[in-house]
């Protein structure tokens, strides 16, 4: 064979040794159907998380007025979605009480009563996959959420969405629109427990600036579930 004839052999034939095409990205096919086993459980599930009842327990503090109090409550949340509090006990100061912790009360049972729909969907939201998470001990998917709309009860973050019930176990982010004229801006990060096959809340850390009394920081624990019960009958 002539040298000529060699040459373009070679040029013609593919490198033994180069390296293996990339695999394609299967990261949008993941996003969907995490999102869609996402949306039908959390439909699922939307029953058993009225009709409950639980225990708050509040630890809030406003460090630059150097105040703390903390406050054990009981939150009721009806089948209808209504939501009600059982002031059980409260120490510290009431500065804290009654600009921190009665104001985030407030407004839970306000977004309630308006019954405004603040779910997690298409309609409210825009979902970009970030990446796989391990979250006690379990594999999560993240996604950054992207509100469409400014209104009440939405926010800017993460929702971190369980592998195996697809349900939500953390969100974290900020209100892109405040609750109380008393309340310029809100920070949170909120945990789930599933309980009885529904997501409830488990924990919230939440960093709050007021328009009076300046920052203020709020834990909640949640504990004690239970069926929502009967009032008293007078």
């Amino acid at each position: 064979m002539n040298r000529s004839l060699f040459l373009l052999l070679a040029i013609g034939l593919p490198p033994l040794f180069a390296d293996a095409p990339p695999p394609p990205d299967n990261t949008n096919q993941i996003s969907q159907q995490v999102l869609a086993r996402y949306f039908a459980a959390f439909n699922e599930q939307l029953p058993r998380t009225r009709g409950v009842e639980m225990d708050m327990n509040f630890s809030a503090s406003l460090p630059r007025m150097k105040k703390e109090g903390a406050m054990l409550a009981r939150r009721i949340v009806s089948s209808l979605g209504k939501i009600s509090f059982v002031v059980k006990q409260f120490t510290g100061d009431n500065t804290v009480k009654n600009y921190v912790i009665t104001k985030y009360m407030a407004g839970e049972v306000d977004l309630a009563e308006k019954s405004l729909d603040n779910g997690i969907n298409p309609k409210n939201y825009k979902f970009k996959y970030k990446r796989s998470d391990a979250f006690n001990g379990r594999t999560t998917h993240v996604f950054e959420l992207s509100p469409r709309k400014k209104r009440l009860g939405l926010f800017k973050g993460e929702l971190w969405i369980d592998d195996e019930t697809a349900l939500p176990v953390r969100e974290s982010g900020i209100l892109v629109k405040s609750p109380s004229v008393f309340l310029k801006k809100v920070n949170f990060t909120r945990t789930f427990a599933l309980v009885n096959g529904a997501a409830l809340p488990e924990h919230v850390e939440s960093t709050v600036e007021t328009r009076i009394a300046g920052k203020a920081e709020i834990d909640i624990r949640y504990s004690n579930f239970g069926p929502e019960t009967a009032p008293p009958t007078p």
